[in-house]
C-alpha cells in the first residue's frame, strides 16, 4: 500500500547519507531527492484530470518509474486535481505473469483496513477480487467500491511497466493468457468509463512497445486521446539530477566530475539508471576515503570504473563472492528473469522464486540465498527489495532493464 508520503524540503539540512537509488526506481518516500523533471508531474495530471487516464511512454530508462512515484503520486495527494480533491487511495500493479490476480492483490494491499489481518485472512480477500474481476468487465469497478465503502476516497489505479503484458500475453505458459490480457484492458477502459465511483488510470510504457497496443483498439483510442511522452533531458536537468540529492544527502561533489558526468551521458536516456548506480558507487567510495572537507571527485569515480564499468565490476564482485554451485544457480537465474522477443528487443520475465529453484534444480533457500546478495541495500540488482521478506511464491524481477 502507498500511504500519503510526507515530502521533505529539498533545501532542508541533513545528516549525511547516499541520496542515490542506484538501478531501482525513486520511491514514494525519496520525492525529495528527486531532481530533473520539474513540471512534467503537473503535465500528466493535467491530462488525468480531463481524461481520467493517461498513459506515459518513455524509452528504457528515461524515468518512468521514477516520474509516477515521486511526482505524480505526492502531487496528487497535494491536490493537484482540484475537482476531485486532495482525499485518495493508490492501487500500484503490474502485469507480471497474471495481470489479473496482480490487480487483485494490489487492491486489497490499498486497503488500510486490511493491515492487521492474517496472510489467511488476506488470501481469502485476495481470491474474492480476483473472482470479481474474473466474472464482469464492470469487475474493477465493483472490488474498488467495496474496498472503498468505509471511505469516500478517489482512487488512482497505476498500471507500471505495462509492456509486460504484450509478454504475457504470448505465453505458453498460460493457455488462457490472450483471454486474459483482453479482459485486463476491458477492466481499467470500463473503470474509467463510468462516473459512480472517481476512478482514474494511469500506465506506465516502454515507448519500443507503443505499436502493440494496435491488439486492443479501444485502448489504443485512449492513449491517442491521452498519452505523456517523456521529454529527454537536458544537460541543465541533468546537471540538477546530479548536484540535487548530493546537496540533499550533505555531500559536494567537485565541478570537474559533474561535468565529466554529463559528458559521459551525453544524450542518451539509456545512460540514466547507470549514471544513477555509478553515483552511488562514487558516493560509497568517497564515504570510505572521505575526510570533512572533501568532496566526490574524479579519483573516487575513477575507483570503482567510471560509468563503462560500474555496473559490470559491482556484478562481477558480487557473483565472485559466490562458490561454483552457487554460480551456477546465479545463471540460471538471471537467464530466467530475461528474454528476447521475435524482434530481439529485451523483455523482463518476472518469475516465482519456487519456479526459478525448479528451474535451476535446486532448493527454494539456495535460490533465496542469491537474490539476497543481488538485491541487498545499495546492489539492487533484483526486485523485490530488500525490505520485503522473501517467501516461495515471491516474484522476482531484474530492477532494470539496463
Amino acid at each position: 500500500m502507498i500511504e500519503s508520503p510526507q515530502i521533505k524540503s529539498k533545501n532542508r539540512k541533513q545528516i549525511k547519507f547516499n541520496p542515490f537509488p542506484g538501478l531501482r526506481p525513486f520511491s514514494v518516500e525519496e520525492s525529495h531527492l528527486f531532481f530533473g523533471r520539474e513540471g512534467q508531474s503537473d503535465e500528466v495530471l493535467k491530462k488525468l484530470s480531463k481524461n481520467k487516464f493517461t498513459a506515459v511512454i518513455g524509452a528504457s530508462g528515461s524515468g518512468k518509474s521514477s516520474l509516477m512515484y515521486c511526482g505524480v503520486i505526492p502531487t496528487v495527494y497535494g491536490g493537484f486535481i482540484s475537482q476531485a480533491g486532495d482525499s485518495w487511495k493508490m492501487v500500484v500493479t503490474r502485469p507480471g505473469n497474471s495481470p489479473i490476480d496482480n490487480m487483485a492483490n494490489a487492491i486489497v494491499e490499498s486497503n488500510s483496513e486490511y493491515k492487521d489481518k492474517s496472510e489467511e485472512e488476506l488470501q481469502v480477500y485476495r481470491t474474492i477480487n480476483s473472482t470479481m474481476l474474473r466474472t464482469s468487465s464492470l469487475g474493477l469497478i465493483e472490488a474498488l467500491k467495496q474496498s472503498n465503502k468505509t471511505k469516500k476516497q478517489n482512487i488512482l489505479v497505476v498500471i507500471d511497466q505495462f509492456e509486460e503484458l504484450f509478454r504475457f500475453k504470448k505465453s505458453k505458459d498460460n493457455e488462457n493468457s490472450e483471454n486474459e490480457s483482453a479482459e485486463f484492458v476491458k477492466l481499467f477502459l470500463e473503470a474509467i468509463s463510468q462516473k459512480e465511483v472517481p476512478i482514474y488510470v494511469v500506465l506506465t510504457m516502454r515507448s519500443d512497445f507503443i505499436g502493440d497496443c494496435a491488439q486492443f483498439p479501444s485502448l489504443t483510442e485512449k492513449i491517442n486521446d491521452s498519452h505523456y511522452l517523456i521529454p529527454q533531458m537536458t544537460r541543465d536537468d541533468l546537471q540538477s539530477a546530479i548536484e540535487g540529492p548530493v546537496a540533499v544527502g550533505g555531500g559536494k561533489i567537485s565541478p570537474h566530475l559533474v561535468q565529466q558526468l554529463l559528458n559521459e551521458v551525453g544524450d542518451n536516456p539509456d545512460q540514466l539508471p547507470i549514471l544513477q548506480h555509478a553515483l552511488m558507487r562514487t558516493w560509497n567510495a568517497w564515504e570510505t576515503a572521505q575526510d570533512d572537507e572533501d568532496m566526490l571527485n574524479m579519483d573516487h569515480y575513477e575507483s570503482i570504473g567510471r560509468m563503462e564499468k560500474a555496473l559490470s565490476n559491482h556484478a562481477n564482485e558480487t557473483y565472485e563472492e559466490l562458490d561454483e554451485k552457487d554460480k551456477r544457480i546465479c545463471e540460471n537465474l538471471f537467464k530466467t528473469l530475461t528474454e528476447k522477443g521475435g524482434d530481439n528487443r529485451g523483455i523482463r520475465r518476472p518469475t516465482a522464486l519456487a519456479t526459478v529453484a525448479e528451474i535451476s534444480q535446486a532448493s527454494v533457500d539456495e535460490v533465496k540465498f542469491i537474490v539476497e546478495k543481488f538485491r541487498a541495500t545499495g546492489k539492487s540488482f533484483l526486485a523485490p527489495s530488500s525490505n520485503i521478506p522473501l517467501k516461495s511464491d515471491t516474484i522476482v524481477d531484474i530492477s532494470h532493464e539496463s
